[in-house]
């Protein structure tokens, strides 16, 4: 399967956005777009696709489906579940250093079900209020190979993913409150990134046409989104839709291979590929760092702005900003990296 670099750069970038989005302060000019949920909803885009792209392959080459699923699912704990439940693990035994909620919510946690939680209660959890979206990964990790091996049938792939489009779009205009948390809700990007990789692996003569309208659509839907936060609320508009559009615009840019153009040049570019090939520990080490940033300075007696009144410095972030990166690739070298390692060993 062809390896489709500048997507690192890709993930770099979108994580972050949720960095800003979490860590500046809500009048910040960069927060007149919500970037966080743009950043959010393009990795559900690429895990739509990138894992979709693996299954198709397998069922194309007609491998045993038990061993497809054995095999996927297990490749998938490997890349995620040593740091997530490390992470717990430091999260139960510093729980008086940040005043988490970890304790009294913790099977909601262990079972990857931290999004019904926020929805339940309406509200997020401080440090641990971004792992709603880890939770929707993996809740769709778990249904999806079971719906696409054992229950729908190749031909009925294509339509799966365009009901999942308007399943999650429709969805929060039909149900009230917190419902952008749910997996109902994000099939849309689940639904993109399906399409994408449906055509590539099994329609690979829908390509140019595909690829044309695909761009002109996320032109489109670039314009909207502009126009609906700086000009006019759009009835109906949904944003998600729109920023899966663009992430699949954004796929099929590097697929191309444009490697003349600034900005392909600019996510393949060492910088970016490192922070993409960390960005799992970026995303889920960064809503800690400044409450462990804070416990830190207040214990050793000191003072800066953030630990006084969680003002915002542009100085204070960079420092937390090189603790995120530094905490983030130690993790992917004594943890991440190690794990990855044991795949070799579990093949299709």
């Amino acid at each position: 399967m062809n390896y489709i670099s500048g997507l690192n750069g890709v993930r770099a970038i979108a994580v972050f956005l949720v960095v800003i989005a979490h860590w500046f302060p809500q009048d910040h000019f960069l927060k007149i777009f919500p970037i966080g949920n743009f950043g959010v909803d393009v990795f559900f885009v690429l895990s739509g696709f990138l894992i979709s792209r693996i299954l198709f392959q397998e069922i194309k080459k007609n491998t045993n489906k038990v061993r497809i699923l054995k095999v996927f699912l297990w490749r998938r704990f490997i890349r995620i579940f040593p740091i997530y439940y490390l992470t717990l693990f430091f999260l139960y035994l510093t729980r008086n250093t940040i005043g988490n909620n970890f304790v009294e919510n913790i099977n909601w946690y262990l079972f990857y079900v931290s999004n019904y939680l926020n929805y339940k209660e309406t509200k997020w959890f401080g440090a641990l209020a971004h792992l709603w979206s880890l939770s929707v990964e993996e809740q769709f990790y778990l249904f999806w190979p079971l719906l696409l091996l054992f229950i729908i049938k190749k031909k009925n792939i294509l339509i799966t993913g365009i009901m999942f489009i308007i399943i999650g779009t429709i969805y929060p205009f039909i149900i009230g409150g917190w419902h952008k948390v749910l997996t109902i809700a994000c099939l849309n990007t689940f639904g993109s990134g399906i399409i994408l990789a449906y055509s590539e692996v099994f329609e690979p003569k829908w390509k140019n046409i595909f690829f044309k309208y695909i761009k002109s659509i996320g032109y489109l839907m670039l314009s909207l989104i502009i126009i609906n936060y700086l000009i006019y609320k759009i009835p109906f508009f949904s944003t998600r839709l729109a920023t899966s559009i663009i992430a699949v615009q954004i796929i099929i840019f590097f697929k191309e291979k444009k490697e003349k153009n600034i900005i392909y040049r600019v996510c393949n570019s060492k910088v970016l590929d490192f922070l993409g090939m960390i960005s799992y520990g970026l995303y889920l080490y960064h809503n800690l760092v400044p409450r462990y940033w804070k416990a830190s300075i207040n214990k050793l007696g000191l003072s800066t702005p953030y630990s006084k009144n969680y003002e915002f410095t542009y100085w204070e972030s960079f420092l937390m900003v090189l603790i995120l990166i530094l905490t983030s690739y130690i993790s992917w070298v004594i943890i991440e990296k190690p794990f990855l390692k044991l795949k070799k060993y579990i093949s299709y």
